[in-house]
Order: C-alpha cells, then structure tokens, then sequence
C-alpha cells in the first residue's frame, strides 16, 4: 500500500467519523460510503478507500479482545475476564479465548492496539531485556 495523501487520508476520517453511531461503527453507512467512492473515483480515490478500510478494520478491533492463555481457562475466569474487559471497553466487546501452550503460565490480552502480556514467557522476556 503506497503512503496517502493528506487529502485522503482527511476524506477518509470524516468517512468514518459519519458511520459512528453513538460510538458504534454503523456498517450500512460504511458500505454505502466504499460504493459511492467506488462509483464517483475521486481524485486519489484508491487512497481514500485503503485509508477507510484500514480505519475499518481498526475501529473493529476495538471491540474484540483476544484473550491467549497457557491452559484452559474455566467459565467463571472467563466470565470474570471479559466482564472486566467489557467494564474498560464497553458492553458491546466480545471476548475470543485461545490456549497458548508457549506462554507457560498467566495470560495475555489484545484489544485493538492496546496488549496486556502478564505470561510467564512475556515476563522472561523483559527479565533477559533488562540483563
């Protein structure tokens, strides 16, 4: 993907600013939004729609926490986890659950860019960094 434009990527937030519906992405108006651009090809329209999906995309991964863990977690733990998580993001998160036997112990929570690694592989990790 080239870099885009000033101008594109400027389009390309207001597009998304509009299909926020009390903070919520509105995916009927961003379809109508890539059609219309699609149809009308702007100048830069290319950038304009890259731009917009990668907002897209990012904006979803706001609502979706990955939860990795060492071993399986139990329902209350994972009860417990995404209530907190939907307590910090909003109720409308959902909460995916993966056993990730590498990281030896604890847990380790992605949400959008935000990432909690309290793992015992995480934790080695920044031990050795510090040596």
């Amino acid at each position: 993907m080239a870099k885009a434009s000033k101008d594109a990527v400027r389009t390309a937030r207001q597009m998304l600013q509009s299909c926020l519906v009390d903070g919520r992405l509105d995916e009927g108006k961003a379809k109508r939004w890539v059609q219309k651009i699609a149809s009308a090809k702007p100048r830069g329209y290319l950038g304009i729609l890259e731009t917009f999906m990668r907002m897209l995309r990012l904006e979803a991964e706001k609502h979706h926490a990955v939860v990795e863990s060492a071993a399986e977690l139990d329902a209350g733990v994972k009860d417990s986890v995404t209530a907190d998580l939907r307590a910090k993001y909003g109720s409308d998160l959902d909460a995916e659950f993966h056993v990730d036997g590498e990281l030896l112990g604890g847990m380790r929570v992605k949400v959008g860019s935000d990432v909690w690694d309290g793992s015992v592989r995480g934790r080695l990790a920044r031990l050795s960094d510090k040596l």
